[in-house]
């Protein structure tokens, strides 16, 4: 064969096996081309992420306070969802979940492409296996695993634990958070939220051309977040939340009882006739007084005359109602067992009428609501009374308006004198865990885990249930604070000048910095001295008058005390001259600051400065000065007079825990561990360390130490000795009443009671001023291991209604469960 045929052949062969290759391009580039591309379409892969687990939270002995159980969620990927299918997928699932379709809808609209949005929670298996065997109607919805947040033992230490709920636009600026996330919102879920999140996992999907899953192709698990072990015991913390729900109850009796016993005295008609009377006697006086007019004639002046001789008619005379009954008021908000209570929402619908609970109930009705340029006013009528108000309008004696919307007012029916809330903390002294922490009225975590709905978070905001006041109250400590003085006493050699058994009444020296007129009588010269605490302290001031402060004890005082009595019979007039010596010899020369030598031993105890515990929205507290008052006067801020600067008064202010002094029930607590330890100022903590799920530690919390007071072992031990005085001495202890049957042990207890002014009107009368009450207690007094402290806000006194509360709490603490007996009112003592 010649080599031109074999190259033919060759060459046909080659054409032929061209050809065949270019029909095969041909046949999958042009007939077969669909077939590809659902072939390559099918083999898409959808990633989905699975929420982790949150890691648990657990007491100091293991009791789980918070915890995770598995469950199913409907979850929308908006990627798989065209745009067209959106209507119909909302309506299918409105029909399926028993929701408007407008608001799925919404929701859809809202989230990004491409976002995944969870439509429901906690699907029973029924409802899962109808969603996934009915795709077609359901696209783009994926049956996803997801932990629910479970809080086994309810509102136990629920201000500590807090809760968690969706990221507003503050969370969502982390990266690690999405809008469809949970995120802790309060107490330690929320300051240990990045610990406790643990990792997502993923869920690979393979979906067709038309975005439809066709099959589960692998998943990767999430990995749950850390668990934290608490410093708290969950049945102290238990106790706690009794005791001060228990004593927050009994404050509202007694301040019931109090208001019956003075309504037994004098009648509400009585009271209001004696106030007509005294406004016509006083409209006579002013009549008489004025001068004569143009018209009239000097041999007409009523020379001679008197108040009965002159007639003043009856629409003339008028009577502030709210001012004479003051607490007494019939028209303030009570309970279904006619017991105060502070606070009542109440919501009016336009054109609806509402009940106003009271001992005189009243009916409110909204009449009209109209609108100017975008605010709201609305008339309402309460019987024949209208009025017309606007937001935060106050009228009908006892309500504010806390909104009013296009078909809706909303009001506050309020009882300024009504016990309001209980706090309480329980500190270890030695590193400053905290052992219980709660204020009540309190709350149940889980109401957040399924959503809570929208009338039961008002009824719980109203009374501000969410706030943990142990950290976020901020109270005037009254006489609990006079145990800072008495230790600048002891540590100083600085005692009040003696007064012997007659009056105080001494100068003011002028607010310009310098030397002080000498002041006498003498100082004391020890603790031992006695000093006069009598009923009253007077001293006159620049202009010439005299300025009163009375003792808790007035009109009949106290009787001769030195530094030791002063403080386990909480004399006032005591502290209030040690202030006003330290004012006078402010400028002396010695080289001390003495204007400020307060101030230094209140913030070296902590006071006035965070304390930097592990939980969010801690408040600082005050301890005032001249700077700061400078700076509020020249801000107009309303809280310091506008006229005059720093005074000795103020200074006398502090020394008893009032004026601007300003204190949480932590800074009391950890001020008082300081005091009873020897002088080391602890950082208070919450966790004390992180462990894995298999129980593997992650992290530890140890305590540490803020700062430290060169204490004299004396001085402490004076200290102790006197607070467990305030509770075991029957002569003078201000909670010597609350503890008479403490049982065992009460020998080992101790306490400083207080009692800080919150309202005050402008006559003296009982039952018109309402007081916060006050105690610190401390156990075992000789090595001390707690420190208890209680405030019940306009509770009265704190010998009669916080040392009670405390004596619970310290029973627990040192005679166990079974020691603790019912809770009674002690004393009305400061």
């Amino acid at each position: 064969m010649s080599a031109s045929v074999r190259i033919g052949i060759v060459g046909a062969l080659f054409l032929a096996l061209l050809g065949v290759l270019t029909l095969r391009l041909w046949t999958m580039q042009v007939t077969e081309v669909q077939a590809y591309e659902e072939r390559a379409e099918s083999n898409q892969i959808r990633l989905v992420s699975t929420p982790a687990p949150r890691g648990d939270i657990y007491d100091r002995n293991g009791v789980k306070l918070a915890g995770t159980r598995s469950a199913l969620a409907a979850v929308i990927d908006l990627a798989l969802v065209e745009s067209s299918e959106r209507k119909d997928l909302a309506e299918n699932l409105a029909a399926f979940l028993d929701q408007p379709a407008s608001d799925i809808l919404l929701a859809m609209e809202e989230d990004a492409q491409g976002a995944q949005l969870t439509v429901a929670e906690d699907l029973s298996d029924a409802q899962a296996t109808f969603l996934v065997e009915h795709r077609e109607q359901f696209p783009g919805v994926n049956i996803i695993p997801q932990p629910v947040r479970t809080y086994p033992e309810g509102e136990v230490a629920a201000h500590l634990i807090g809760y968690i709920g969706r990221p507003n636009d503050e969370d969502l600026e982390r990266p690690d958070v999405r809008p469809n996330d949970f995120v802790g919102k309060a107490g330690v879920e929320k300051s240990y939220d990045s610990t406790l999140r643990g990792t997502e996992g993923t869920i690979q999907y393979q979906v067709d051309a038309r975005r439809k899953v066709l099959s589960l192709v692998g998943e990767q698990p999430p990995t749950a977040g850390g668990s934290l072990q608490l410093t708290i015991d969950a049945e102290l913390q238990q106790q706690l939340q009794d005791s001060l729900r228990d004593g927050l109850a009994q404050a509202r009796r007694l301040e019931m009882d109090e208001r019956d016993a003075e309504i037994a005295a004098q009648s509400i008609d009585a009271r209001m006739a004696e106030a007509l009377a005294e406004a016509r006697r006083e409209a006579a006086e002013a009549l008489l007084s004025e001068p004569a007019g143009d018209q009239a004639d000097a041999e007409d002046a009523q020379i001679g005359a008197d108040d009965d001789d002159v007639e003043i008619p009856d629409e003339e005379i008028t009577v502030d109602r709210v001012e004479v009954l003051a607490s007494l008021n019939p028209h303030l908000p009570v309970g279904p067992d006619e017991i105060c209570i502070p606070i009542e929402r109440v919501d009016v619908g336009l054109g609806e009428s509402a009940p106003l609970s009271g001992r005189e109930p009243r009916i409110i009705r909204v009449d009209s609501i109209t609108e100017f340029d975008g605010t709201y006013e609305a008339t309402v009528s309460i019987g024949l009374d209208r009025h017309t108000v606007r937001q935060n309008s106050h009228f009908g004696e006892t309500l504010q308006v806390l909104a009013i919307g296009a078909e809706e007012v909303v009001l506050y029916h309020r009882d300024p004198w009504c016990p309001v809330r209980s706090v309480g903390v329980v500190l270890d002294p030695n590193d400053g865990s905290v052992l219980a922490m709660s204020s009540y009225p309190t709350y149940d975590p889980s109401i957040f885990v399924g959503g809570v709905s929208s009338s039961e978070f008002a009824s719980l905001a109203t009374v501000s249930a969410f706030t943990n006041f142990g950290v976020q109250g901020l109270y005037a400590p009254a006489s609990t604070f006079k145990t800072v003085p008495y230790i600048l006493a002891l540590e100083e050699d600085y005692y009040p000048p003696d007064r012997g058994a007659g009056d105080v009444e001494i100068g003011q020296a002028d607010d310009d910095g310098g030397a002080a007129e000498p002041v006498e009588p003498l100082p004391l010269q020890s603790s031992l001295d006695e000093y006069n605490c009598s009923g009253e302290f007077r001293f006159t001031l620049n202009d010439g008058t005299v300025q009163r402060k009375r003792d808790w004890k007035w009109p009949q005082g106290h009787g001769p005390l030195d530094l030791h009595g002063a403080l386990q019979a909480s004399c006032d007039l005591y502290f209030w001259d040690l202030a006003l010596r330290l004012w006078n010899e402010r400028g002396d020369g010695s080289g001390v600051d003495k204007e400020n030598l307060l101030q230094v031993y209140s913030r070296g105890f902590g006071f006035g400065e965070v304390t930097g515990i592990d939980l969010p929205f801690e408040r600082a507290g005050l301890i005032p000065d001249r700077d700061w008052f400078r700076d509020e006067q020249q801000a107009e801020t309303g809280r310091v007079r506008t006229e005059g600067g720093w005074v000795g008064g103020d200074l006398m202010d502090i020394a008893v825990g009032q004026g601007a002094t300003l204190s949480t029930p932590l800074q009391l607590a950890n001020g008082y561990a300081a005091m009873v330890n020897g002088g080391t100022v602890w950082q208070p903590r919450v966790v004390s360390e992180v462990r894995a799920s298999d129980g593997t530690v992650i992290e530890t919390f140890p305590e540490q130490v803020l700062s430290t007071i060169d204490l004299a072992p004396a001085t402490v031990a004076a200290l102790k000795t006197d607070l467990q005085q305030v509770v075991n001495n029957s002569e003078r202890g201000t909670a010597r009443s609350a503890f008479v049957d403490f049982g065992p042990n009460v020998d080992l207890v101790g306490g400083k009671t207080g009692t800080g002014e919150v309202i005050k009107a402008p006559r003296e009368e009982a039952f018109r001023q309402s007081d916060s009450a006050f105690f610190v207690g401390v156990a075992p007094i000789d090595d001390p291991e707690y420190v208890v402290s209680i405030v019940v806000e306009r509770g009265g006194s704190g010998g009669r209604v916080a040392a009670p509360v405390a004596r619970q709490v310290l029973q627990y603490l040192m005679n166990g469960a079974d020691g603790v007996t019912e809770l009674a009112p002690g004393l009305d003592a400061d």
